[in-house]
């Protein structure tokens, strides 16, 4: 199959889902942090505690400047105030410690002094990347383990963004070309990313400047976004290819949290949230799961919309924020993410589908 084949499949691809409707991606523990930690002595642990609370802040409005607001940092100095829960795990010599957050109370805390707040769905973007090096020009896919990538994944989960870098296997290579990807020829990188069925996608190019005067600004990332209507950009830069990664992440988190944040004063408005159970084998557990669902006190009422022991769907209202029946989800543990194949539907896979493991 040559090029122009290719791209015709693609493009027939593209029509055949054009209907479709791509729900952006659920982020779960979203008002969680993780962080080094010496040890497990009290003094430690609070500091520990403050350092996640920033973090978390961070990560639902976006905004880096607002840990130093007077409002966040007497909220820091209260910190238990707002805990849920905390754990420690060691991973090879380190110790890091997990807080998790109330996130009503975070919500009330960022309406209350007119504080930006970003939700726990989030669109997910497909990042085209080239890198320019020492005149040979290159992409990044997913398989790719280099330093710079294992940053980008990082930040990305630290930040909530949800990210996916291309496959680059013969159907992309058909596709979408490095020149492409260097000269933002749209058209092609958009045919190329309907089958991954993101909400959007990035044309990142990596630039070396071997004459900069500036060490700190030999290497450069420029960027562009397209999703929804929108179109974002921006450029950092960094000594090294490897540091390139963090700013990126935290200059595209930025951006996108001032375009999708809101500043809501009134949490009590009604929501509904549809809610998709595999395996539901009979209607004993079906009334379990709907048991457990009325006993979060933010859920205002439940409809059964579709039986089905492959998948059973809800659609549950709640008072506020459809992320206060996410976090009493994750909390409880009875309902857990389901994993899903990467191999199915990709129309199927930016949903998220829970499972019913009981008491």
């Amino acid at each position: 199959m040559d090029r122009l084949t290719g791209v015709l499949v693609a493009m027939m691809m593209a029509l055949l889902l054009a209907s479709s409707n791509v729900q952006a991606k659920l982020i779960e523990n979203l008002y969680s942090a993780t962080v080094d930690v010496g040890s497990q002595n009290s003094r430690l642990r609070q500091q520990a505690l403050t350092d996640a609370f920033r973090q978390v802040i961070i990560k639902v409005t976006g905004q880096p400047a607002l840990v130093d607001d007077p409002a966040i940092n007497a909220a820091s100095r209260n910190v238990n105030d707002l805990l849920v829960q905390y754990g420690y795990q060691r991973e090879g010599s380190q110790t890091k410690l997990t807080a998790t957050f109330d996130g009503q109370k975070l919500r009330d805390l960022l309406a209350a002094h007119s504080m930006p707040y970003w939700g726990s769905r989030r669109p997910q973007l497909l990042l085209w990347m080239a890198t320019d090096t020492r005149g040979k020009r290159e992409m990044i896919g997913s398989s790719d383990e280099s330093v710079f990538t294992q940053q980008l994944r990082s930040k990305a989960k630290q930040l909530a963004i949800p990210i996916q870098l291309p496959i680059l296997d013969l159907t992309d290579s058909m596709q979408v070309s490095v020149t492409d990807v260097w000269g933002r020829f749209i058209g092609p990188i958009k045919t190329a990313s309907t089958r991954y069925a993101t909400d959007g996608f990035a044309v990142v190019r990596v630039t070396e400047n071997p004459q900069a005067e500036d060490a700190d600004k030999r290497y450069q990332l420029d960027w562009r976004v397209d999703v929804d209507d929108k179109r974002l950009q921006g450029i950092v830069y960094a000594s090294s290819t490897d540091w390139l990664a963090e700013p990126f992440i935290a200059e595209l988190a930025q951006t996108l949290a001032a375009e999708y944040s809101v500043i809501n004063s009134d949490q009590q408005s009604l929501v509904q949230v549809p809610l998709s159970i595999a395996g539901l084998e009979n209607w004993q557990q079906v009334l379990a799961v709907e048991s457990f669902l009325q006993s979060i006190p933010s859920v205002d009422a439940i409809k059964l919309d579709r039986y089905a022991r492959e998948q059973t769907d809800f659609v549950v209202t709640v008072r506020g924020s459809e992320d206060n029946l996410l976090q009493s989800i994750q909390l409880d543990g009875r309902l857990r993410t389901q994993e899903i194949s990467p191999f199915v539907n990709p129309e199927l896979r930016q949903q998220t589908i829970y499972q019913w493991v009981g008491d």
